[in-house]
């Protein structure tokens, strides 16, 4: 499997614009596209946000330490 890797300036924030980022971060959190969408659309695109929303909302993620 190809690992994507976030440069250490992309981690505050989600690019949606930015495929190589939103593969990345789906594969963190373990959701998809729609679900980081979804997400993003709720709370803006702060990871930490987006990543409470998740938990908040019961989105299930593979990736225990997010």
């Amino acid at each position: 499997m190809n690992e994507v890797k976030l440069h250490e300036e992309e981690v505050d924030r989600i690019h949606m614009e930015e495929n190589y980022e939103v593969q990345a971060w789906c594969a963190l959190f373990g959701i998809t596209i729609r679900e980081l969408r979804r997400a993003i659309d709720a709370v803006g695109p702060s990871a930490v946000k987006v990543k409470y929303y998740l938990k908040e909302h019961n989105v299930h993620t593979v990736n225990p330490l997010v």
